[in-house]
């Protein structure tokens, strides 16, 4: 399946399919998850699309509204939450910690993969526990220097 797709395939998506092996285009899910990284039609793609989407000329505020529900939806599908409000919660929980917390913190988290709220929370502490540290650092600096 995945060679004939490949004879629909211009552009960036041609190029994505002729720096695969031989072995990997054969297989029509590594195909699709490395067009899908390259177009960045990923988790954090569709994250930060929802996050900085703007109204564009001419789009009535209903088609907005209706872009930022695709993006949502396809955020949460990519993130693997169900459509529940306690799935909704926790991406959008899950997303303000991974923001608020600083920068090697983020690197770690980030490097552990696709974790859900509750094994991102573990290792997060783990990480605190392990580099004798804060989650952030440079609140802690700031309170510091108001204390001065």
């Amino acid at each position: 399946m995945a060679i004939q797709l490949a004879r629909f395939l211009q552009g960036q998506a041609l190029d994505v399919y002729q720096r695969m092996t031989d072995d990997d285009i054969e297989n029509y899910e590594v195909l699709k998850n490395s067009l899908l990284k390259r177009f960045r039609l990923t988790e954090g793609g569709y994250r930060k699309r929802f996050r900085s989407v703007k109204i564009e000329v001419g789009e009535t505020a209903e088609q907005f509204v209706n872009r930022l529900k695709k993006y949502l939806t396809k955020w949460r599908d990519m993130a693997g939450f169900e459509a529940t409000y306690e799935g909704l919660q926790n991406i959008i929980v899950r997303d303000q910690f991974f923001t608020t917390c600083d920068k090697p913190l983020q690197t770690f988290l980030k490097e552990r993969g696709k974790l859900n709220l509750k094994e991102m929370t573990q290792t997060a502490d783990n990480y605190v526990e392990a580099h004798g540290q804060e989650i952030n650092r440079n609140e802690t600096k700031q309170k510091q220097m108001e204390q001065i």
